[in-house]
């Protein structure tokens, strides 16, 4: 998996550096997520151990999964492309339940959820989260990621904080990426003390990245949380609705806007398509539109994306809703 100018820090794409992982099981089959699990467990053994997955039901095609894995010293860097599926990670004896992760995503989209607390995490984001809670996820069809494992008895977070959000672009992402870029580069010729130095290093850009995003004045986060919550009100039916447009409207930066969701229980996507559920809904308890035109009206990409995500908000499909 590998994007131009994408920010994954693994120092090659020569395939003899081989995938832990490299998977091809087809949709159709209908013991698909055991046969998953056993032939994920058979090529990586514990290096790469699985999530509880589940694969959609299709009536052709097949799910691919790939996974490359460097491990630097104890921390995991993993570069990952994946076809559509969901699944669960973290919690007390839970997948990764010792790790901090962090998802850097190239293209296609994560979902990430806990409690009241959604995240999405589109392509040139990243999301960094506790693992000692339990998540679950959905992963978008043909999705490029970056995923970091870090020891999370080395991790602070920010207080009351179980997820952080930035941007590639951001200055400390840049700068922890360059430093694991330049530490894969050298790791096999590294000794005992330059390992521990880079390893520290590396912790320490991490911490970086997580308390830059943190608003360091309280008063101003709920203002800001208020402004954007109202303007998002404004402007649903805005196809270019997004954390840049907000943010310009509201004169902050996209960063800003981000720390000030760091303490919500839903990122700043999560309430534009939280906004655009409810708005669905009312139309159609109140109106004729059909579920495609819904879909389209609300800005998802097509039908079954808008059903997957109405019935996780509302329990129940649209036309099942509409029937009662």
């Amino acid at each position: 998996m590998r994007d131009q100018g994408g920010p994954v820090p693994l120092p090659s794409d020569d395939p003899s550096d081989g995938f832990a992982i490299d998977l091809t099981v087809p949709y159709a089959d209908s013991d698909r997520d055991h046969v998953l699990r056993e032939r994920w467990r058979r090529q990586a053994g514990d290096a790469v151990p699985p999530p509880p997955l589940r694969l959609p039901r299709h009536s052709e095609g097949a799910y691919r999964v790939r996974i490359r894995l460097q491990v630097l010293g104890d921390i995991r860097v993993e570069d990952q492309y994946s076809d559509a599926v969901a699944g669960s990670t973290g919690g007390a004896y839970g997948h990764h339940e010792d790790l901090v992760m962090a998802h850097l995503t190239v293209g296609g989209k994560w979902r990430f959820s806990s409690g009241r607390r959604t995240a999405a995490v589109g392509a040139g984001l990243l999301c960094a989260r506790r693992n000692d809670e339990p998540w679950d996820f959905t992963v978008a069809r043909g999705t490029r990621a970056t995923a970091l494992g870090l020891p999370a008895r080395d991790i602070r977070f920010p207080a009351r904080t179980n997820l952080v959000m930035a941007e590639h672009r951001d200055p400390a992402v840049r700068l922890l990426l360059a430093h694991l870029r330049g530490w894969a580069e050298v790791a096999d010729s590294l000794g005992p003390a330059a390992s521990a130095t880079a390893r520290a290093a590396a912790v320490e850009l991490f911490h970086g990245v997580l308390n830059d995003q943190v608003v360091d004045d309280p008063p101003f986060s709920p203002a800001l949380v208020r402004a954007a919550t109202e303007y998002v009100e404004s402007r649903l039916t805005d196809p270019d609705l997004d954390p840049r447009a907000i943010a310009a409207a509201l004169h902050v930066s996209v960063r800003t806007l981000h720390r000030a969701f760091a303490q919500e229980a839903t990122s700043v996507m999560g309430l534009v398509r939280a906004r655009r559920l409810d708005r669905a809904r009312a139309e159609l308890l109140a109106t004729p539109l059909s579920v495609s035109e819904l879909a389209a009206r609300w800005h998802f990409t097509d039908s079954s994306h808008f059903i997957r995500a109405f019935r996780a908000r509302f329990g129940r499909t649209p036309r099942a809703l509409r029937r009662t």
